[in-house]
């Protein structure tokens, strides 16, 4: 496996499913290696340092030196779409999707800020990793996966040489 995605949904019960599936120690491990994630809203969750308010079983890879907040800009009614500079992305504007997303309120000094949201981070990358609290995945603009993959092909390269 070259690359891993991990997609929104409950951030809890992903947790869950690792420690049942006992596969917890396995995603740490790949992650600290080196493995290239896309995370999106309870994926961020999942890599993050710390949720803010989190059960406190709740996983936390640490992989993402970032702290978040869950369902932080409100409930599913809540949900909105706003556009987005992303930089490394050009100059048209990306659409975000944000679907009882997470707020990221705190972010480390390695951890660069891909977008923001009014002073709010929403797009985050630290070495091989890729944060997002909104979801791509749901327009037609595949930017960011070509971003993504793009990252994977130079880590590829890397540990090639």
């Amino acid at each position: 496996m070259d690359a891993l995605a991990i997609p929104g949904g409950e951030s809890t019960t992903m947790g869950k499913l690792l420690r049942s599936f006992q596969l917890e120690e396995t995603l740490r491990r790949r992650l600290t290696e080196g493995l290239p994630t896309l995370t999106t809203c309870a994926g961020l969750i999942l890599l993050s340092r710390s949720i803010v308010d989190g059960r406190p079983d709740q996983v936390a890879t640490g992989t993402l030196d970032i702290a978040v907040r869950r369902n932080a800009w409100g409930s599913q009614l809540e949900s909105f779409e706003a556009d987005l500079t992303l930089g490394k992305l050009g100059d048209i504007p990306f659409r975000g999707v944000f679907i009882r997303a997470p707020r990221i309120e705190e972010v480390g000094a390695g951890v660069e800020v891909l977008a923001r949201l009014g002073d709010e981070p929403v797009a985050v990358r630290q070495g091989v990793h890729i944060g997002l609290t909104f979801h791509p995945e749901m327009t037609g603009d595949d930017r960011i996966h070509r971003l993504f993959l793009e990252q994977v092909e130079a880590a590829r390269g890397e540990s090639a040489a």
